[in-house]
């Protein structure tokens, strides 16, 4: 058994519940967080080599999005489009009877501005757009003139973009721990953040509830659903996040929108 070998087994041992799998999953990201920088990972599919985070790597997707030209985004399959469809609609309801027209959204990786399209079909107005991909925001800043589209990265203070209702569609899991995401957070968000995320998974395993409670910003609403958009809890659809399997290892079974708001001002 080779050296790289040895850390995968250590890192890939059984998870004795998905209790434990959150936690040491979470107490990851806390680390991570402490040092600002990727030290530790749980996915050997991304990583290498495993366990260990590669430096490189952190470097080499960033250049990755910043080149992207893959409509993949814009939903142009019917299947896809009305998965996206349901999710924003599921999301729009959470906060519907909180915003007004003029409410400045900022949805972060926005892409083609295809979720900011949605809300200017409901009357918003005051729509802003954040996204690394240099041809997607144009893409977006020719076909959507009417949304406010920038390219740059979330995180870095020369891309702050101040707003009532901050979004991000799944997109927060790419913010690299060196970018301080949750001093970003803390200079973007004027009252409102919904945030779509699968908990745990293999790059995305910071504790939202702690690090945004620590900026004056909590979660008034938590909903989470199933792949159909089932709400957990009704008959059918219940149980933990993640279903373990034999072995040890977790499929992902449910994904979670929350809903924060800023209850105490900067400090």
């Amino acid at each position: 058994m080779s050296f790289f070998d040895t850390l995968r087994s250590l890192k890939n041992r059984g998870y004795k519940s998905p209790d434990d799998l959150y936690r040491r999953r979470t107490k990851y990201g806390e680390l991570n967080e402490f040092f600002k920088r990727q030290l530790i990972n749980s996915d050997d599919q991304r990583y290498s080599p495993p366990f260990l985070s590669n430096p490189v790597r952190e470097r080499n997707q960033l250049s990755m999005w910043q080149e992207s030209d893959d409509m993949y985004y814009e939903y142009l399959d019917d299947d896809r489009r009305a998965e996206a469809m349901r999710r924003f609609e599921f999301m729009y309801a959470m906060v519907a009877d909180r915003i007004k027209p003029d409410t400045k959204i900022l949805d972060v990786g926005c892409n083609t501005g295809f979720f900011l399209e949605q809300w200017h079909q409901r009357g918003f107005t005051n729509l802003h757009g954040l996204d690394p991909a240099k041809e997607l925001v144009k893409y977006a800043q020719k076909n959507r003139p009417y949304l406010s589209v920038t390219e740059g990265y979330f995180g870095p203070k020369k891309f702050n973009i101040e707003c009532d209702l901050l979004v991000f569609f799944g997109s927060i899991f790419r913010v690299p721990y060196g970018d301080r995401l949750f001093d970003a957070l803390d200079r973007t968000i004027n009252d409102y953040a919904l945030i779509w995320v699968q908990e745990s998974v293999d790059d995305f395993n910071r504790d939202l509830h702690v690090g945004l409670a620590r900026k004056g910003i909590v979660c008034i609403e938590k909903r989470v659903v199933d792949q159909e958009y089932r709400p957990i809890g009704i008959d059918g659809v219940d149980g933990p996040l993640v279903k373990m399997n034999d072995d040890g290892s977790f499929s992902r079974v449910f994904h979670s929108h929350f809903l924060f708001k800023r209850v105490e001002p900067r400090r």
